[in-house]
């Protein structure tokens, strides 16, 4: 099988030695990087394949002596003197009452415990021979052609791996060229010499113009003019050569910033994206935990109200036995039977709420929040990927994932806006019921006045209206019992709101957060794209310059052509113009050059764009393949 480094060069088309990007020695840290994450996205199963067996022997709490070297132990045994018992894992904090032959979780020979502390192993009881599996990540270099101790139907994950790397590197070197700075420099150069033969133009038309002012008289006010056409032509040249040497060198400034100057902030972004998400998620559990509490108080309230209704059936029965015990009190008790009645569809009607309305509401809040976490759960992980990919300079396959974590964070504020309603939903029907068992509460309150004028009529029916009064007293209490629990329930139904609000404003925040990425990620391409803006803008200033000093040429050859007119002062101005020409043809030679190193950056950047563009596609390609392979992996 090829090494790994053919793997790689095979799968990036780059050339990897000692001093290329990467280097050799750099590409081993990425062989040896993605073992460690492939064997970590591993299922159990899977890690056994990775593990090797190591021996020690137990000591006393606190002289623990074997030290692990990952943090991933798969199976501990202890020998019992016949067969290796396997240990059962406790926390640190146990490890002095597992050692405690009187406390009752103490570690036996048959029932052995391990437990790590300090990055250190150890099991219970002491003095034991013991082993363990331990997985161990391992160094795989860039000459190697297969690993030790690792699944070879997952091997390829690891050069895909070490391939991402290998193009964020990369990458991360095409955010300067020396070639390009080069040129920029010459460029620079040329410029600057352009300006002081500029300035040895005017010298010597400074000089012409004072022979001319001699034979004023003499010249044709035409070569006044083209004269002053010259000077203000050679300070076009000037102040146009000034501006594109300014541009040269923002573009310069803007190509040494990189493509990946925003690569910290958006980090920092998607860090803080996760915290936030990570919070919602404990949040969501504490709501959920909260409704779940209202739920069993309205279900406490229920029994009650239905234990009440059944007094009540009781205590309408005494008062039946009383109707027939004494006539006259006949109409008190019928307007007794009546409140009763009165209270008794009350109370039916709050039990109906109870079975339900309420119910139904509670089960659609919890199913509500189910919604929220798993929503917040799925953009947790598209934010880890966005992480991932800006990590890797994939700046598109990056924005795909932040937008789709949004999209998650929408169906998570949809859902808890949900719960919300229901909430208020609850909320209301308690306080009907409430209501209903207060309007019950006075119907019975009557009833027992009724009552009482009954039990006058006759000794007989004052027993048995006893008898009913008793039962009212006793429902009232269920009731007041109902009472209790439905304002117990209120209040975990507050709690429950008040934590869908804070996973709302996380949820906020997680977005602002997710907004700013988008703007960080956009950063690197507008940079780019700035510096051949400035690039072209120099090139038309250069342009502008070459115009000026043909327009120096064409008014030099009309003023050579006046002189002719003039003697003597005549062939002097001439001399001067002729010195002037020259150096305005030294011009036109540094701006040919000056340009030519223009067109040289221009296409220096078009060929690193190319190459860049073509590596993005490459990683994103390759990010894809590995990303798929560690859900295969995974079993998703």
């Amino acid at each position: 099988m090829a090494t790994f480094e053919a793997q790689v060069e095979g799968l990036t088309s780059l050339s990897i030695d000692g001093s290329s990007a990467p280097t050799q020695t750099e590409l081993t840290q990425f062989l040896t990087d993605g073992a460690a994450e492939v064997i970590n996205a591993m299922p159990a199963p899977l890690k056994f394949l990775c593990a090797t067996e190591d021996t020690f022997t137990s000591t006393a709490v606190g002289s623990e002596s074997e030290t692990l070297e990952s943090s991933s132990v798969l199976s501990v045994t202890r020998s019992d003197g016949t067969i290796d018992q396997p240990c059962r894992e406790i926390p640190a904090v146990l490890r002095g009452k597992a050692s405690d032959s009187d406390d009752m979780i103490a570690a036996t020979a048959t029932d052995p415990v391990y437990y790590i502390y300090n990055g250190k192993i150890n099991a219970l009881p002491a003095s034991g021979s013991c082993k363990y599996l331990e997985v161990n990540n391992p160094t795989v270099a860039y000459s190697d052609s297969a690993i030790s101790n690792f699944p070879d139907e997952y091997e390829y994950l690891v050069p895909l791996y070490a391939s991402v790397k290998s193009l964020q590197n990369v990458l991360g070197s095409r955010s300067s060229n020396a070639d390009i700075t080069t040129a920029l420099t010459a460029i620079n150069t040329e410029l600057d010499e352009t300006q002081a033969v500029c300035d040895l133009i005017n010298t010597q038309v400074d000089a012409a113009v004072v022979q001319l002012g001699e034979s004023a008289t003499q010249v044709d006010a035409s070569v006044d003019t083209a004269l002053g056409a010259i000077t203000t032509a050679a300070g076009r040249i000037n102040t146009a050569v000034q501006l594109a040497n300014a541009e040269f060198d923002q573009s310069d400034a803007l190509l040494d910033l990189g493509e990946a100057d925003s690569e910290g902030d958006v980090n920092t972004a998607l860090t803080a994206i996760n915290a936030e998400i990570d919070e919602c998620l404990t949040i969501a559990d504490d709501a959920h935990s909260e409704i779940a509490l209202a739920n069993a108080e309205v279900d406490a309230s229920k029994a009650e109200v239905v234990l009440a209704n059944a007094e009540v059936d009781k205590m309408a029965a005494e008062v039946d036995l009383a109707n027939a015990e004494v006539d006259l009190a006949n109409s008190e008790v019928d307007k007794m039977a009546a409140e009763i009645g009165l209270a008794n569809g009350e109370l039916d009607e709050a039990v109906t709420l109870v079975d339900a309305d309420i119910d139904t509401a509670t089960a659609a809040i919890n199913t509500a929040v189910d919604r929220v976490n798993t929503a917040v759960q799925l953009a947790n992980t598209q934010f880890d990927s966005a992480v991932t990919s800006n990590t890797a300079e994939d700046i598109e396959l990056a924005s795909s994932h932040v937008n789709a974590g949004n999209g998650f964070i929408s169906e998570a504020n949809a859902a808890i806006s949900e719960a919300q309603g229901f909430v208020a939903e609850v909320s209301a029907r308690v306080n009907q019921v409430n209501a209903q068992v207060g309007v019950a509460n006075g119907f019975i309150q009557t009833a027992n006045a009724y009552a009482n004028t009954a039990s006058g009529f006759n000794s007989t029916a004052q027993g048995y209206l006893a008898t009913a009064n008793g039962y009212g007293n006793v429902a009232q209490g269920y009731i007041n019992n109902a009472s209790a629990y439905t304002r117990t329930a209120q209040g975990y139904i507050a709690n429950a709101n008040a934590y869908l609000s804070e996973i709302q404003s996380k949820l906020s925040i997680a977005q602002a957060y997710s907004n700013e990425v988008n703007t960080r990620l956009a950063q690197a391409r507008t940079k780019r794209e700035e510096s051949q803006a400035r690039i072209n803008a120099g090139n038309a200033y250069l342009a502008e310059a070459r115009a000026g000093a043909e327009e120096v040429s064409s008014y030099s050859a009309e003023v050579n052509a006046r002189m002719a007119q003039v003697s003597g002062y005549g062939q002097v101005v001439s001399g001067y113009i002729s010195a002037a020409n020259g150096y305005a043809n030294e011009i036109t030679n540094k701006i040919s050059i000056a340009q030519g190193y223009a067109n040289e950056v221009g296409t220096r950047l078009s060929v690193d764009n190319a190459q860049y563009a073509f590596y993005e596609k490459q990683q994103a390609k390759l990010q894809l393949d590995y990303d798929k392979g560690i859900q295969i992996l995974r079993g998703g």
